[in-house]
């Protein structure tokens, strides 16, 4: 069978993006969810191939001699899903892809450029799985860095840097569910949803029983009930990362921050660029396999 990852992921519901790119983000997965296919097709054969044998991401540093050891690099950018689609590439993908820098003896340390507003809850299985098997440094290099990609971003590297002080942002480190109320769309075409449960099932669904049957409080609570523990580890996985972070209750209310801000408020640790990055991770690198 030829799954939609994409379809499912919006379906699935929980997501954890950035405040601002929800509405927008929203029209999209309604175009999706109508059958169009939106945006290019992504070659996840080259995207595999760029990180076999010795063909690491970055190439080789600057000025350094080919025998040496090479930084990898891996872009990304935009929504993160779970599974990688025909449009985009996701969890998966990007994990196989650290992988192969994470066993590759030819690379010191990794960059990771973040651009992106978040992405859906479950992706961030495949990024904690790997935190557990990482032996190289990872400098993140961020121009927008919210929800999901900030999420990724604590718990992976070892230094967050801001991409500039111009376009680059962080936090909403918080969770929100999109859902489409259709009921009065299908009450005027003449549908109605009948949700019937095998005997001592009660349960089964409970959400779509309430949402049905037009108790609004009780789903949304009980969907506020499944988004809490999501948001209580992302809250302690990015005081791990940062214990010097500010007490500003902005921050874990999901806030958006500048830059100049968030190093400020210690929710990154500097500001630089690309060349800045690969030389710290170099740094780093170096010290990690003395």
């Amino acid at each position: 069978m030829n799954t939609n990852t994409l379809a499912f992921e919006i379906l699935r519901g929980k997501w954890l993006m950035n405040w601002a790119s929800i509405a927008e983000y929203e029209k999209l997965g309604n175009r999706i969810l109508q059958g169009e296919i939106i945006g290019q097709s992504v070659d996840r054969n080259a995207f595999n191939a760029m990180y076999e044998g010795g063909n690491v991401g970055g190439g080789p540093i600057a000025g350094v001699e080919e025998e040496e050891k090479k930084i990898g690099y891996i872009q990304m950018t935009g929504p993160m899903l779970a599974y990688g689609d025909y449009c985009s590439y996701g969890a998966n993908d990007y994990l196989l892809a650290l992988r192969k820098l994470n066993s590759n003896d030819k690379v010191s340390a990794i960059v990771l450029d973040i651009d992106g507003p978040g992405g859906a809850v479950s992706a961030i299985n495949a990024f904690k799985e790997f935190k557990s098997e990482k032996k190289k440094p990872i400098v993140a290099l961020c121009n927008d860095c919210y929800s999901l990609h900030y999420w990724i971003a604590a718990i992976l590297a070892d230094h967050v840097m801001a991409k500039g002080n111009i376009s680059s942002g962080f936090g909403s480190i918080g969770v929100t569910a999109i859902f489409v109320d259709a009921r009065e769309a299908m009450k005027k075409e003449g549908y109605s949803i009948m949700i019937i449960n095998a005997p001592g099932s009660d349960f089964k669904n409970q959400a779509m029983q309430d949402f049905y049957a037009g108790k609004d409080k009780e789903f949304i609570e009980r969907l506020k009930a499944e988004q809490k523990p999501i948001r209580d580890i992302f809250v302690a996985d990015v005081k791990e990362a940062f214990p010097d972070i500010a007490s500003d209750d902005r921050i874990f209310k999901a806030d958006n921050f500048n830059a100049e801000d968030a190093l400020k408020f210690k929710m990154i640790h500097s500001i630089g660029n690309e060349k800045k990055a690969f030389d710290l991770a170099k740094a780093l690198g170096e010290i990690n396999n003395n």
